[in-house]
């Protein structure tokens, strides 16, 4: 049996930022897909940092 988790995410349309980040995605036919992917490059992101950041002490 597959475990299921949820993490909603809400955006306030009266707020700019929020604006322009829902009129990015809201066409996207996977969002949770599409949010998996960037979680997946901010980690990559985030480990080779600490790499970099290891190897020069």
């Amino acid at each position: 049996m597959t475990t299921m988790k949820n993490k909603p995410i809400s955006f306030n349309l009266d707020n700019p930022s929020d604006k322009q980040l829902f009129d990015h995605v809201k066409d996207i036919k996977n969002f949770s897909a599409y949010a998996k992917s960037l979680i997946a490059q901010d980690i990559q992101y985030k480990r080779n940092v600490i790499r970099v950041e290891v190897g020069k002490k």
